[in-house]
């Protein structure tokens, strides 16, 4: 397909890591899978997407390109998947010339902290779209919405990353509204913050109570007994297409590329992942760190390091390193080796670090891992940060190393002073990535995040935040583009838009940098490009046919 091939690889072995993805998911017993990749999941045209022409011309548009100098420009030439050119051209001469009528051009969007793996394994038929519902009708016509797409039956689910506050009644739906938005499928829906709960509607508590959870009289129900019982009657096929049904609302959101941070999946979650990748229908870009937060010890990094080539791979798919969790406990001194050791073998790490005394602690251990390696060579991080002070900011500087950090205070309480200084953090001149910690802990939407950054308001436009460290619209959509690319080792050939650069774009619904509050946190990319793969089309652009 082209465009598909662009992506020249990290190292000169695709061929050769190509048949070991497949041997790998026939050995973990997934023959039927392997074999029905191609026809469980999306081509690129069924979901949405028609191809990528050799030759494209984006024109009369508003191009932000995030460069060093802030460019504006109003075209982008893109050449087997790769940006030839940006400027002021009126077209002519490419094999297909797309008029964007004015519509604004970012680089692709890069959630630099986030567990999308687990997320694209959860049961059902996902229904994200209902974070950013600010009404129980709003979040009925989304559920009627995505019932349109849905078998019969199947179950529309959403497990966290939403919460009752957003909705302007401040309440949890009832079975009897969740019944009305889908009249043909159980739903079951549960909340992160805000109370907690788990929804379900009339059908969803008979599936449950068949299968030993208990369901309130008000529909309520416990989430992780809901999430197991239905996991535990999931097939690899529905596991698949879970998985591609979330890169599809990824892209829809203008996400080109997510940092997987593991953690609560097995090893064997990642083959529906490399499955679309090895059918060439991987419709985003994957990098993933290696989690080891159950050991005990640091065996399980120690041998992971070992016995794997770093960062192995190609531009779509690979690790990055090791983290956020190389043990059970994150301050117990052990990890001070743990450290060391990746340090000493040259590997990219990042360690959650939340609250005060973790902070404090994985500042001074970095210290000592920098004795023995350069870290920040090695664009080593810490993730979230929230209490950082300044006195350990300035230690942060100097050690030269990354942060991930997120923007989920958007779905805690009025009041909570949630999130990290992010202004503090913006004028330091550290690296910064941005995400979301997505779902457990966050919405996924990238732009519900960074309405958070800009405003410091929660999902009730209520302030949650910390006050006087909110940062500009354009330091978020950096930290979301530049910032993120950088911690991944990408921003050679993502992050901005320039020449010789991969075509990763996102052509949104609205300027980012002149709409409304309200405007900005409904955002979403009405055409989205990966590698010059046209993988996402709305709006104005859904009808159009792509060569190639």
């Amino acid at each position: 397909m082209a465009g598909a091939n662009n992506d020249k690889p990290r190292f000169s072995r695709r061929a050769f890591v190509n048949g070991a993805a497949a041997g790998a998911a026939l050995a973990a017993g997934s023959v039927a899978g392997m074999g029905s990749a191609r026809a469980s999941t999306r081509s690129a045209s069924a979901s949405g997407a028609s191809g990528a022409p050799d030759d494209l011309l984006l024109t009369n548009g508003n191009v932000l390109t995030l460069d060093a100098q802030n460019t504006v420009a109003n075209s982008v030439s893109i050449r087997d998947g790769r940006i030839v050119a940006v400027g002021n051209s009126g077209g002519g001469g490419a094999q297909q010339v797309v008029n964007l009528r004015g519509a604004t051009v970012i680089p692709g969007l890069n959630d630099s902290h986030i567990h999308f793996i687990r997320l694209g394994t959860n049961p059902g038929y996902g229904v994200r779209d209902i974070e950013v519902a600010q009404s129980i009708g709003e979040l009925q016509q989304i559920i009627s919405e995505r019932a349109k797409t849905v078998p019969e039956g199947q179950f529309i689910t959403c497990f966290g990353g939403w919460n009752r506050l957003g909705l302007k009644e401040s309440r949890l739906p009832t079975p009897a509204e969740l019944d009305s938005a889908a009249p043909q499928n159980p739903v079951v829906l549960s909340e992160s913050q805000g109370g907690g709960a788990g929804i379900t509607s009339t059908q969803g508590a008979a599936f449950f109570t068949a299968h030993g959870v208990t369901v309130n009289s008000d529909g309520t129900v416990n989430p992780a007994s809901a999430m197991s019982a239905l996991s535990a009657v999931q097939s690899d096929a529905d596991r698949l297409r879970g998985t591609a049904d979330a890169v599809d609302h990824a892209t829809k959101l203008g996400l080109t590329m997510v940092q997987d941070m593991g953690g609560l999946v097995g090893l064997t979650s990642y083959k529906y992942a490399l499955q679309l990748w090895a059918s060439d229908q991987l419709n985003m870009r994957i990098r993933f760190f290696n989690w080891s937060g159950g050991d005990p010890g640091i065996s399980e990094m120690e041998t992971r390091i070992a016995n794997q080539l770093n960062q192995l791979g190609d531009q779509r798919y690979r690790p990055i390193g090791v983290g956020e969790r190389v043990h059970n406990s994150t301050t117990d001194p052990i990890n001070v080796q743990a450290y060391q050791f990746a340090s000493q073998n040259g590997w990219t790490l990042t360690q959650h670090s939340l609250t005060p005394q973790e902070v404090a602690f994985h500042i001074a251990a970095y210290q000592e891992a920098a004795k023995v390696g350069p870290i920040a060579q090695m664009r080593w991080s810490l993730c979230h940060v929230d209490p950082i002070t300044d006195d350990e900011i300035a230690q942060v500087k100097a050690m030269g190393i990354g942060l991930n950090i997120q923007g989920y205070g958007f779905i805690r309480a009025a009041g909570a002073q949630a999130g990290p200084p992010f202004r503090s953090l913006v004028e330091s001149g550290i690296p910064l990535g941005a995400g979301t910690d997505a779902t457990v802990v966050g919405p996924m939407d990238p732009w519900l995040m960074m309405y958070f950054m800009t405003t410091g308001n929660n999902n009730a436009s209520q302030l949650s935040g910390i006050t006087g460290q909110t940062i500009s619209r354009l330091d978020a959509l950096r930290m979301y583009t530049s910032g993120s690319a950088y911690l991944s080792f990408d921003d050679d050939a993502l992050g901005t838009i320039e020449s010789g650069k991969l075509a990763d774009l996102a052509v949104l619904s609205d300027n980012p940098l002149q709409v409304s509050d309200q405007d900005f946190r409904r955002i979403t990319s009405n055409l989205t490009l990966v590698g010059g793969r046209v993988v996402r089309q709305a709006g104005p652009f859904a009808g159009l046919r792509f060569q190639g």
